[in-house]
Parts: C-alpha cells; structure tokens; sequence
C-alpha cells in the first residue's frame, strides 16, 4: 500500500477528479455529435396537430374528423393518414437551403403559436428549417407532398 502524506492524497483526488471530469465531458460531446446525425421527426412525436396550413390550403380538426380548405378531394381518413405520415417520417440532417422558403404552419395543442417550418428547394436539392434552426433533408416527393396533398 503506498504510504502519502495528507497532501499527497489530495494530490491524488484532485487528479481523479480532473480525469473524471475530461471523461464525462467527452462523453457529452461524443452523445451530442451521435444526436446531430439521428434523423429527426419534422414535429415533436407528442404534438397532436390541430391544423396543419400549407402555402395554398389547410387542414383542420374537426372533432375527431378532418376537413380541409380548399377541397383537397381527400375525405377526412384521408386527410388523417396524411397529418399521421408527416409526423412519422424521419429526415436525416440536411444542409441549409437558399432562397425564399414556402413557408408551412402547424397548430398543436398547447401551443399559442404555430409551428412554422420553411421548406426549400436548390437545384434539386429540396430541405426543411426547423423553428430551432435545424436543417432535414425532404426527397422531392416529399417536398411535393408537402405543398400540395393531392390524392
């Protein structure tokens, strides 16, 4: 057993504590980094959508049904598959886009405000801003889906 003196252990315990610190630091970095790269869903996977407004048309909750403005020729299961596949995909980390953006509004209970989610489109490369500043990357049939649902 090694024989220190009192200082000599506080010497020790400091440096214990310094390499534990560098430790979990990094370990906080290394989960952030894994966190940037996971795809991410365009809306918080708890939100329940009460309106969701498109450049040219809406989609609102009627009760436990839905209709939308202008007729989109969706009936109101119609309209609900669609509202429940946006909230499902998950879109990988994107690049910021250029441009002016189509801007899309979503209203989720409990929340004063709506959502506002710019999408863009560069050179065939199409993209979302989300309202935290993150950028996902959308396919084009996405994108299309987004600014016109059409059945």
């Amino acid at each position: 057993m090694f024989k220190l003196s009192r200082k000599g252990w506080n010497n020790v315990i400091i440096v214990v504590v310094l390499i534990v610190i560098t430790l979990l630091h990094r370990m906080e970095t290394a989960q952030q980094e894994n966190s940037v790269k996971r795809p991410r869903p365009l809306l918080p996977e708890e939100a329940v959508v009460l309106t969701w407004q498109g450049p040219s048309w809406q989609i609102e909750r009627i009760g436990q049904g839905w209709r939308s403005g202008p007729d989109l020729g969706l009936d109101s299961s119609q309209l609900a598959e669609r509202i429940a596949r946006w909230q499902g995909w998950l879109l990988s980390p994107g690049e910021a886009g250029r441009g002016m953006p189509v801007t899309i509004k979503i209203w989720i209970a409990g929340q004063a405000d709506p959502v506002e989610i710019g999408l863009y489109q560069n050179d065939g490369h199409y993209s979302a801003q989300l309202p935290s500043g993150m950028w996902l990357s959308l396919s084009a049939e996405q994108y299309r889906d987004l600014l016109r649902p059409t059945p």
